[in-house]
């Protein structure tokens, strides 16, 4: 399964990851590190959001 993180505010894919399991994709929403140091957030706040599933 790959799993991509996508940024909240920008949209963008800032990361990818495959994991073993069912065939898809999943969507994990969160901050990347551009827009997190942009609007002044911890790096503890960031890859927090929901999950959507294909």
């Amino acid at each position: 399964m790959k799993i991509y993180h996508v940024c909240e505010y920008c949209q963008q894919v800032y990361s990818t990851t495959e994991v073993e399991g069912p065939e898809g994709a999943i969507q994990l929403n969160g901050t990347c590190e551009d827009c997190a140091l942009e609007l002044g957030m911890n790096e503890t706040f960031t890859n927090i959001g929901q999950h959507f599933y294909n």
